[in-house]
C-alpha cells in the first residue's frame, strides 16, 4: 500500500465559506453586524418605532458580511491560518479581558560585551 510521502499544508484547514470567511469568522462578523445594527438603530427608535431595532439588527450583518469579506480577504493574505484569532487574543489582552497568561511585551535583544575584546592583528 502506498504511503503519502508528504503532507499538504493546507489539508486540514477550515474551507472559506462566503467572500472569505471561515465558519467561524462569519459567525463572529455576524455577531459584530448585530451589535452595531443594535447600536445604530436605537437611536431611530423615536423616529419610527420599535420595528427599527429587527430591521438595522437583520441588515446590517449582511453588510457587514457583504463588505467584510473583501477586507478580510486582503487583510488574512500570505499570513497563517489563525492570524485573525491571534489578533483578537491579543487586542483582548490589551483591553484587560484576556488570557493573563499570554506575553505581550515586546523589546529589542541588544547583545553587549562587558569588558573590551582586544582583536590580534
Amino acid at each position: 500500500m502506498q504511503t503519502i510521502r508528504f503532507l499538504p499544508d493546507r489539508l486540514n484547514t477550515e474551507a472559506v465559506v462566503f467572500r472569505g470567511f471561515t465558519t467561524p469568522e462569519m459567525g463572529l462578523a455576524v455577531l459584530m453586524g448585530v451589535g452595531l445594527g443594535l447600536l445604530v438603530s436605537l437611536p431611530f427608535v423615536l423616529l419610527a418605532g420599535w420595528v427599527v431595532i429587527p430591521t438595522g439588527m437583520l441588515i446590517t450583518p449582511l453588510a457587514v458580511l457583504w463588505f467584510g469579506g473583501s477586507r478580510l480577504t486582503r487583510l488574512k493574505r500570505g499570513k497563517p491560518e489563525n492570524y485573525i484569532w491571534q489578533r483578537l487574543e491579543l487586542r483582548k489582552r490589551r483591553m484587560g479581558w484576556g488570557n493573563p497568561t499570554l506575553i505581550i511585551d515586546q523589546q529589542g535583544w541588544s547583545l553587549r560585551r562587558s569588558r573590551a575584546v582586544k582583536r590580534s592583528t
